[in-house]
């Protein structure tokens, strides 16, 4: 009886030691410094920057992937530590801050009064494997529409893309990968940003 309870207690000693491995959280870090930028058009202008539309799969904190041409799965051990669709509302927020193009640029749920409305659509932001898990790539595609904010009319509105072949085969990889495609988009839209302003 004695050794009974003793393997008992080391059984349930055990089991108590295993652990869950925790989720790894990843930040999405574009790394873009954006230069001032020269256009004088929207100097004395006001911008407000709508919270993106996206679908629910980007207003939440799973890391989800693309296998093949139909298929989506989430990271089992992975998770953004804020959701892509407000991560990548901030980006473009800080970007447009940055270029000095406009007199101020303010957040969604700002009170102000503003000349202009950004309106952002995320159409896609993932990770895709090819079928057999051989390959990858990381691909961001957005819409950009700049709206009279007294007239409600749209002065311009644009389609960026951007596809990053992604070297490490897994959400890590997937994560540089988005990176560098969300840089790629922010370099894109900055210029566009600058004819718009001109």
């Amino acid at each position: 009886m004695k050794y009974f309870l003793i393997g008992v207690a080391i059984v349930l000693f055990i089991g108590c030691t295993n652990t869950v491995p925790p989720k790894v959280e990843y930040r999405l870090n574009s790394n873009f410094e954006t230069q001032n930028l020269s256009s004088l058009g929207c100097k004395e202008k006001t911008l407000k920057v709508a919270q993106a539309f996206s679908s629910n799969t980007l207003m939440s904190r799973d890391m989800s992937y693309g296998l093949g041409s139909s298929k989506q799965y989430v990271y089992s051990e992975s998770l953004w530590s804020l959701t892509p669709n407000r991560a990548i509302t901030a980006n473009f927020l800080e970007e447009l801050r940055d270029s000095k193009l406009f007199k101020s640029v303010q957040i969604s749920k700002s009170r102000s009064r503003n000349d202009y409305i950004l309106e952002i659509n995320i159409v896609d932001f993932m990770q895709y494997f090819d079928e057999k898990s051989t390959s990858s790539e990381a691909k961001f595609t957005v819409s950009l529409t700049f709206i009279d904010a007294k007239t409600n009319k749209v002065f311009a509105t644009q389609t960026f893309t951007s596809k990053v072949l992604v070297t490490t085969l897994n959400a890590n990889g997937g994560v540089e990968g988005l990176n560098k495609a969300l840089a790629d988009v922010l370099s894109q839209s900055n210029t566009w940003f600058e004819k718009v302003c001109k």
